[in-house]
């Protein structure tokens, strides 16, 4: 009987994680519910490119469309969001500067990773070389990511 009561709850969640999600009261969706966010995070990609090239750049994940944005040098864009408890949020950016272009992950479940974010802000600047992650840790950015020549 007690195989029985497993499988049928297992069939339960697995219906419960992959129904259409609704949005409720106060911006909460019927996702938040069945998977709650545990942690808080911020991620920020900056234009580090020192020849005053425009920075191209579009993130998503497989719930959000962050959209394209053009930054100039210096420019930022930032956004927030809950991990949630299956640890499976992950957001990806496709980056492009006038010779060069890249599709990295900025944010996955992974501990070094949180680690070097001080477990709530990822930094990514685009720079000349590639993509660098501010360590928190170091107080140094660290090249993660080279670029592509090309677009």
């Amino acid at each position: 009987m007690n195989c029985i009561k497993q499988f049928f709850l297992a069939i339960c969640f697995s219906l419960a994680i992959t129904c259409q999600d609704h949005v409720l009261v106060g911006g909460t969706t019927t996702r938040d519910i069945i998977v709650p966010k545990i942690s808080e995070w911020q991620v920020t990609v900056v234009n580090g490119l020192t020849t005053g090239e425009t920075l191209f750049i579009h993130c998503k994940s497989k719930e959000d469309d962050l959209g394209e944005i053009s930054l100039n040098f210096r420019d930022r864009f930032s956004w927030n969001f809950g991990e949630n408890m299956l640890h499976s949020t992950l957001f990806w950016c496709y980056m492009s500067k006038d010779d060069g272009y890249m599709n990295v992950k900025v944010f996955w479940d992974d501990v070094i990773l949180f680690h070097r974010c001080g477990w709530k802000n990822c930094i990514w600047t685009a720079k000349s070389d590639g993509l660098y992650l501010w360590n928190l840790a170091n107080g140094e950015d660290v090249l993660s990511e080279k670029w592509e020549v090309g677009w």
